[in-house]
C-alpha cells in the first residue's frame, strides 16, 4: 500500500511541476535555421505566411526565421506589454502604409497586418501628417526636410537601429558614418520614422530633459516605443492610458526610465495616444478604448523559405 501511495503522489507532483514550469520551448534559447530561410524581397507586399502551428500559446510564436514572446509588466500604476522578437534576417522588419504617399488614408492595425502577414505589428509615426523629417520605407525615401527640433529612428541594413537627435545634414552625415557608409553611397536605409524623442542611445539616456515639440512630454498617456538591445533582437513597448480602468498612463520620462531598466541600447518613441497599437496574431494586444485608424505600421514577418 505504502509502495501504491508514494506512486500515486509522485504523479500529483509531475502533473503540479507541468503546471508551474513553462514549457522548455518557452525557456530555452532559440535559433535561426539559415537553410529554411528566404529573405524578403523589399518591394514585397507580405513576408512568408506564419505558421498556425508556431502559435505556441497566446503570446508565445516561433519558427525557424522568428520568435516572439509576449510579457505583461505594471509600472507607474500602468500596465504594459513588452513584445520581444528576435529575428534572422533584417528584411523582416517591414513597414506597411494604408495609402500612396501624401495620401491620407488610414486603416485599422490589424487590417495593415494582415496585409503584411505579420506575426507582430505595432503603429509607425503617423508621418502623413507631418511635412517634415526623414521618412524612409522599404529603402525608398519619401521627404527629407531637416527638423533640428525632432530625433529620427533609422533602421539600417544590417536591422539595427540608430537615433538621430535632431535631424540637419551634420549629424545625417554622423549617421551614415556610424552604418559604415556616406550620404553619397545611399543605400544604408531600410527605414526611418520621424516622430521621437529618443530615450536610450548606447545605453543611455538620450536627453537631459525629454521635451516633444507639441509639449506633450509632461502628459500621462498612452505610449509606443521601439528598441533594441542585440543583433536583430528587439524590445517593443506600449502602456495603457488614462482611459483604461487601472490605469495612469506614462509620460516620457517615466517611459524612457522604464526602457533604460530594460538595459537596451537604443530605445524610441513612436506615434502614441489612440494610435498606440500592438497586434500578435491578429489580434490588438493592448486596450480597444481608445485605438484609431492609423497611417502606418511596422511589422516583424516569418521568412520560412516556400
Amino acid at each position: 500500500m505504502n509502495q501504491v501511495l508514494r506512486i500515486i503522489l509522485l504523479a500529483v507532483m509531475l502533473a503540479v511541476l507541468a503546471v508551474l514550469v513553462p514549457s522548455p520551448a518557452l525557456v530555452e534559447g532559440w535559433t535561426a535555421d539559415p537553410a529554411r530561410m528566404s529573405p524578403i524581397p523589399l518591394d514585397a507586399a507580405a513576408g512568408s505566411e506564419p505558421l498556425e502551428s508556431g502559435y505556441l500559446s497566446d503570446s508565445v510564436y516561433e519558427d525557424a526565421t522568428i520568435r516572439v514572446q509576449i510579457q505583461e509588466d505594471r509600472y507607474c500604476d500602468t500596465p504594459i506589454y513588452i513584445a520581444r522578437v528576435q529575428l534572422a534576417d533584417a528584411s523582416q522588419l517591414r513597414t506597411v502604409a494604408a495609402g500612396r504617399y501624401g495620401s491620407q488614408k488610414v486603416a485599422r492595425a490589424e487590417v495593415l497586418a494582415d496585409r503584411a502577414n505579420a506575426v507582430l505589428t505595432i503603429n509607425g509615426d503617423y508621418f502623413t501628417y507631418r511635412t517634415l523629417g526623414l521618412i524612409v520605407r522599404q529603402g525608398r525615401t519619401w521627404r527629407y526636410r531637416e527638423d533640428e527640433a525632432v530625433d529620427t529612428l533609422i533602421v539600417d541594413t544590417n536591422g539595427d537601429l540608430h537615433a538621430v537627435l535632431g535631424l540637419d545634414q551634420q549629424t545625417l552625415d554622423d549617421a551614415y558614418q556610424a552604418m559604415g557608409g556616406s550620404v553619397e553611397e545611399g543605400g544604408m536605409i531600410l527605414q526611418a520614422f520621424t516622430f521621437g524623442p529618443a530615450l536610450v542611445v548606447d545605453g543611455q539616456r538620450a536627453h537631459e530633459v525629454f521635451v516633444r515639440s507639441d509639449h506633450s512630454e509632461e502628459k500621462k498617456a498612452q505610449r509606443m516605443v521601439i528598441a533594441q538591445d542585440g543583433p536583430l533582437s528587439y524590445v517593443l513597448v506600449c502602456c495603457e492610458g488614462p482611459d483604461e480602468a487601472d490605469s495612469q498612463g506614462l509620460t516620457i520620462e517615466e517611459m524612457a526610465q522604464y526602457m533604460l531598466s530594460l538595459g537596451v541600447t537604443t530605445a524610441y518613441n513612436l506615434d502614441g495616444g489612440g494610435s498606440t497599437t500592438m497586434v500578435f496574431h491578429g489580434k490588438t494586444v493592448n486596450a480597444t478604448n481608445k485605438l484609431r485608424s492609423i497611417s502606418d505600421v511596422i511589422c516583424f514577418c516569418s521568412a520560412l523559405a516556400q
